[in-house]
């Protein structure tokens, strides 16, 4: 971050340069500029929540050789207007971007998390986090309850955008749960590419293998467990009282086998329609047995299928990133 070194000819603030009118403040202390557009802000509240701004701040700029405007030197930097409106919003606006479980949108999240780390403002990077593991978490059991809890709607491509930000700010807790998002998906949008606002996100090669080999290998377990499906159909369930039991088990073993995506981790709460109403109630508790079983297994194994460290030292990396 630098004073602009060099004052617009013929005037002191470029034509070009727009302010950004929700966050022009007439008597505002600073004026920061990004890209094309100029932020009126108070330096000092900025400085009480940024180490970053304050150790800068701390050094008034040279009297000559810099833009002004209003009174305020303009201060040059080097991020997306898009980001530091969302930021300075976060700032400035205790409403705009709140901890769970008020609601946000995922861009927003991004942009916030990626200047909060930048600048070093705690609290926002804190809540930037907790709105990623509402929707990304790292449980089974958060994961169970996260349509109810994720303040991240589930917009499409969502997973994929979660993956660059986990990359960009190496969150490497929030893979597991994002990795078996993406493998849900179709498998050309890991391959090719997923579309999102107004652009698209292509992996690198690297990431694509990491993605296709764990994919394989989560499609590998779902084939298998439903092998297991149709083995427990040989034998009668005790205390059965159905008659299309071993059917119905049978139907849901051929389902799972033929999916190409993920989705053994949520199959017994999305599949109800399958075999509610062909079960007895004891070969329903059985099932809802077999399936929490086989989920929690999987959810176990996830960071390994991805070449990721352990669920232990994940958990010690997220512990490490919110207290951060």
């Amino acid at each position: 971050m630098t004073i602009h070194s060099h004052a617009p000819k013929g005037s002191v603030v470029d034509h070009q340069w727009a302010p950004v009118q929700e966050l022009w403040f007439d008597d505002g202390t600073l004026i920061l500029k990004a890209e094309n557009s100029l932020f009126k802000i108070y330096g000092g509240f900025l400085a009480a929540r940024s180490s970053v701004f304050r150790d800068m701040l701390a050094f008034p700029p040279p009297a000559e050789g810099n833009p002004m405007h209003d009174g305020c030197h303009i201060v040059t930097v080097y991020d997306s207007a898009a980001d530091m409106a969302l930021f300075l919003k976060a700032v400035f606006d205790s409403s705009f971007f709140e901890p769970p479980p008020t609601p946000t949108e995922l861009h927003v999240v991004e942009g916030i998390l990626r200047l909060s780390l930048k600048y070093d403002v705690q609290y926002l990077r804190r809540r930037a986090l907790q709105h990623l593991l509402s929707t990304f978490p790292t449980s089974l059991q958060d994961w169970k309850q996260r349509d109810n809890k994720r303040t991240i709607p589930p917009v499409d491509n969502t997973p994929f955008v979660a993956f660059r930000a986990a990359r960009e700010f190496d969150l490497d807790f929030l893979l597991p749960s994002i990795l078996y998002c993406m493998s849900s998906h179709p498998f050309e949008k890991t391959l090719d590419h997923a579309l999102w606002r107004d652009g698209q996100i292509e992996l690198p090669w690297p990431d694509k293998r990491l993605c296709i080999i764990g994919r394989q290998k989560i499609l590998m377990y779902q084939s298998q467990t439903a092998l297991g499906m149709t083995k427990v159909s040989s034998v009668p369930v005790e205390g059965c009282t159905g008659e299309s039991c071993t059917t119905t088990r049978l139907r849901c073993a051929e389902i799972l086998n033929g999916w190409d995506i993920a989705g053994l981790l949520d199959y017994f709460e999305d599949n109800e329609n399958v075999y509610a109403p062909d079960f007895c109630s004891v070969c329903r508790n059985a099932f809802e047995d077999m399936c929490n079983s086989t989920s929690q297994t999987l959810w176990n194994e996830l960071p390994a299928m991805f070449d990721l460290p352990k669920w232990e030292a994940l958990e010690k990396l997220k512990t490490s990133a919110l207290e951060g």
